[in-house]
């Protein structure tokens, strides 16, 4: 099995049996992304919390949504990267998810492309230009929830 077939059953697998995939009922924001292009649309449902200290943090996420397999991968992938993480976390982890979308290869907030963990299967999408946007969809749509959610 090469490298190329490991990351396509990664996100075949995140595709086919999506995590956290479903509507939130008491969540804190409801975020809708839509990429006209290509016609993904992506919800992402944010429960936010304090934690003891007082900070904020992303008690949950989940999300629903119809797209292509790159679209909905990435939402299971971001989806299951971000619980628990504070919202200072979450913003320097879509910064550098953007950056390395874009072609960075010094991003230090994300696993090595060797880490084995499931977000490095996306990496490979920036040698296709036109499916990056299929990739930052849910994380761009995460970042509109977030400061949307800070705007109240």
């Amino acid at each position: 099995m090469n490298y190329r077939d490991v990351f396509g059953e990664i996100l075949a697998d995140h595709h086919e049996s999506p995590r956290n995939w479903g509507v939130l009922p008491d969540c804190t924001r409801v975020e809708q992304g839509y990429n006209p292009l290509c016609g993904d649309k992506v919800s992402i449902c944010l429960l936010l919390d304090r934690d003891s200290s007082g900070s904020e943090r992303l008690a949950r996420c989940t999300y629903e949504g119809e797209g292509c397999s790159i679209c909905m991968a990435s939402a299971s992938i971001m989806s299951e990267m971000i619980q628990g993480k504070s919202i200072q976390e979450l913003q320097g982890l879509i910064e550098a998810f953007r950056e390395k979308m874009q072609g960075s290869d010094e991003v230090f907030l994300l696993p090595a492309e060797d880490s084995g963990e499931d977000i490095t299967a996306l990496y490979g999408v920036k040698r296709f230009p036109v499916r990056i946007k299929c990739a930052l969809l849910p994380w761009t749509t995460l970042k509109k929830g977030l400061e949307a959610a800070h705007a109240k």
